[in-house]
């Protein structure tokens, strides 16, 4: 006598269990979508445009053959200043800046705009996932590209003065500290700016109007009091200069934080903004008809 269970007649099919295998999974897949838009999409294109500007810059500077004490890069002590004084007023004030405002206020607003976001929307990852995978794609394209812009830029000041000048530098350790330096202000930066954009795009429709207010507070730092300048990114950033940048004689001096407070302060600032980005998402009801 047979009997029949009742529940062959369902297909049985496994759960995964949720755990950081699976949020590892989730999180490499976001990443590698979205490192992919940041790098290659059409919205890229400004940001190619934007690293094109100081290289541009320092290639006319180096190959000025002029040598008779007028040229740009006269001896190589003035070929640094004025490098520190392009990564100052060009590279963060400009590049860095915009270049972070399009990539990580596209993360989420681009794709609302694109009226693509329910395909995440509607998949079993967990919002603090998806921002964090977002976040980190957003990150290792900026740092690439500006960190690429910060490179070549700087090898380019050597070009009037040859190999045996940069071996020397080299070895005496110059290279290594200024560039550090420099680089450690894109990532720092990259870091900061990329968290406020990326929220910042969450919540306004229109990100260009808080941008351009950012963007005044970052301008007019310099004159802020020192109790204000705490709320300035380019404050934590911009203290890291090798080459410390005249601010002119309406300049409020207040003196630059340590190097542990402006790494802990970038992290600090990402992980808050994350989490904050995170609340936003969860609460986030997708109308396209609103848009």
């Amino acid at each position: 006598m047979s009997t029949t269970d009742p529940s062959a007649d369902y297909i049985h099919v496994p759960q995964l269990a949720p755990g950081l295998q699976v949020w590892r999974r989730q999180l490499l897949a976001i990443f590698s979508i979205e490192f992919a838009k940041a790098m290659f999409s059409r919205r890229a294109f400004s940001c190619y445009a934007l690293i094109c500007m100081p290289i541009i810059l320092m290639v006319v500077a180096a190959f000025d053959e002029s040598r008779d004490g007028s040229a740009a890069f006269s001896t190589i002590e003035n070929a640094r200043r004025i490098f520190g004084y392009i990564f100052s007023a060009l590279i963060i004030a400009t590049v860095l800046f915009l270049g972070n405002a399009s990539i990580f206020t596209s993360l989420f607003r681009g794709e609302m705009l694109d009226r693509s976001i329910h395909y995440y929307m509607l998949t079993p990852v967990r919002r603090e996932v998806l921002v964090v995978g977002k976040y980190l794609a957003g990150l290792c394209a900026a740092i690439i590209l500006f960190g690429l812009c910060t490179l070549i830029s700087f090898l380019l000041l050597y070009v009037p003065f040859g190999v045996e000048q940069f071996i020397t530098d080299l070895s005496n350790g110059i290279v290594a500290q200024q560039l550090g330096l420099y680089l450690g202000i894109v990532v720092l930066g990259s870091m900061g700016y990329g968290a406020v954009f990326m929220a910042t795009g969450l919540l306004f429709k229109n990100p260009l109007i808080p941008i351009i207010v950012v963007a005044g507070w970052e301008m007019l730092h310099f004159i802020l009091p020192p109790a204000l300048k705490v709320f300035s990114i380019i404050y934590y950033i911009q203290g890291l200069l090798p080459i410390p940048m005249d601010q002119g004689p309406l300049a409020v001096i207040a003196a630059p934080p340590p190097l542990w407070v402006s790494i802990v302060g970038m992290f600090g600032l990402s992980a808050v903004t994350i989490a904050i980005s995170v609340l936003i998402l969860k609460r986030l009801e997708v109308k396209y008809t609103e848009e």
